[in-house]
C-alpha cells in the first residue's frame, strides 16, 4: 500500500511516499480504508523527534483519519465492517490503510461527509474538553486566540454552542472572516489592534471569563491582563514556537486559574496509555459532537485539501501558518 514513511528523525521536507506492507490486525482493533487524513502542527515535531510522545522508527505519520472499516479484529463488538468512521490513531494515518484500537474510532452520521468529519475527533474533541475544563457556560465571555486555525475555529463553535459570547483573535482578515462565519461575535486582528486595549473596550473594562490559548508566545502576560477577576486561562499548546513564562503574581492578585489541558491523556498518548479508562467519557463527547454536526450546529468548514503525495507541502502550509482551518490529505 502507499504511505508516507519516516525512517529517521529529520525535517518533514525529507518525507517520501513509498510502498509498504499492510499492517497486521490485532485483537480489539479495526482496519480502516483511509479516505482522508488530517495534518496538524505536531506532525512536524513527531518526524523531527521533538514531540512529547517519542515515536519508534520507522513510522508512518498521521494521527487522525476518516474512512470505512474493512476488517474487525477479535473482540470488536461496537463497530462493524462497512461503517463510516473517523478515528484518532497513534500513527499510520498517512497511508491507504491503518489499523487502530477500536477505543478511539467513532461512527460518522450519514449526512456528515468524511472530508469534514476527519477534523472532529482531535480539533473539536480538544476544544470541547478544554472549554468544559474551563467551566464555560451561557452568558460568559470567551477569548479564543489563534482563532483562524483548526483548533481555534473549533473552540469558537463549541463556545457558541455553550451560549458564550466569543471574542476571536487572529493574525489576518482572512482568518478572522473564517472565525466570523464560525460564529464569533467580536473580531480582533493581532497585527493591527492592541489585544489588551480592545478586549477591555469590548468588555467595559471587565475582561473575559475564559481565555482559550493554543498559541503561547511572548504576549501571554497580556492574556492574563485580559482575564476577568476569578476567570480562567486554558493553555493548550505553543503554536507560536515559544513557551511563555507565567507571571504568577498576576494570577494571584486577580484570582485567575491557569489550566493546562493535555487532550493526549484521554486518547492514550500520555506517559502511560490510559485510553481504556476514558472510553466512556470520550464516546459521550464524540456522540455529542457528531450529533451537533449532523444537526447542522457545527460549521465544519471545508478543509484545505492536498493529495497524499503532497504531504510535505501540506505540512509546510500548517507550519508556515498559512492555513485557515483544517488541512487534510486526500488519500483515495
Amino acid at each position: 500500500m502507499k504511505a508516507i514513511l519516516c525512517d529517521q528523525f529529520t525535517s518533514f521536507e525529507d518525507l517520501t511516499m513509498v510502498d509498504v506492507p499492510r499492517p497486521d490486525i490485532a485483537p480489539g482493533c479495526v482496519r480502516i480504508k483511509v479516505d482522508y487524513a488530517s495534518v496538524g502542527y505536531a506532525i512536524s515535531l513527531m518526524v523531527a523527534g521533538r514531540y512529547q510522545r517519542k515515536m519508534t522508527l520507522p513510522f508512518i505519520p498521521g494521527t487522525e483519519v476518516s474512512g470505512e472499516i474493512i476488517e474487525c479484529g477479535p473482540g470488536v463488538e461496537r463497530l462493524s465492517t462497512g461503517s463510516r468512521v473517523a478515528a484518532i490513531v497513534d500513527a499510520g494515518g498517512f497511508a491507504e490503510e491503518v489499523v487502530i484500537d477500536a477505543a478511539t474510532v467513532y461512527p460518522v452520521p450519514d449526512n456528515v461527509s468524511l472530508e469534514r468529519a476527519v477534523g472532529i475527533p482531535l480539533s473539536y474533541g480538544t476544544a470541547a474538553t478544554a472549554l468544559e475544563r474551563g467551566g464555560v457556560k451561557d452568558g460568559q465571555r470567551v477569548l479564543v486566540c489563534g482563532a483562524g486555525g483548526a483548533l481555534g475555529l473549533a473552540a469558537v463553535e463549541v463556545a457558541k454552542q455553550k451560549g458564550a459570547t466569543v471574542i476571536a483573535a487572529a493574525s489576518s482578515g482572512l482568518k478572522l472572516e473564517a472565525a466570523r462565519l464560525a460564529g464569533a461575535d467580536i473580531l480582533i486582528d493581532y497585527k493591527s489592534q492592541n489585544l489588551l486595549e480592545t478586549v477591555r473596550a469590548e468588555t467595559a473594562g471587565q475582561g473575559v471569563d475564559v481565555v482559550f490559548d493554543p498559541v503561547g508566545g511572548a504576549d501571554f502576560e497580556s492574556l492574563i491582563r485580559c482575564t476577568a477577576n476569578g476567570g480562567s486561562i486554558l493553555s493548550l499548546g505553543f503554536a507560536s514556537g515559544l513557551i511563555p513564562q507565567a507571571p504568577v503574581n498576576l494570577l494571584l492578585v486577580k484570582n485567575v486559574s491557569l489550566h493546562g489541558v493535555n487532550f493526549s491523556e484521554y486518547i492514550g498518548w500520555g506517559k502511560t496509555d490510559r485510553r481504556q479508562e476514558f472510553v466512556p467519557q470520550m464516546r459521550a463527547l464524540m456522540e455529542w459532537l457528531f450529533s451537533a454536526a449532523a444537526a447542522g450546529n457545527l460549521n465544519l468548514r471545508s478543509p484545505q485539501m492536498f493529495d497524499l503525495a503532497d504531504a510535505k507541502q501540506a505540512i509546510a502550509c500548517v507550519v508556515g501558518r498559512r492555513s485557515v482551518g483544517k488541512v487534510v490529505l486526500r488519500v483515495r
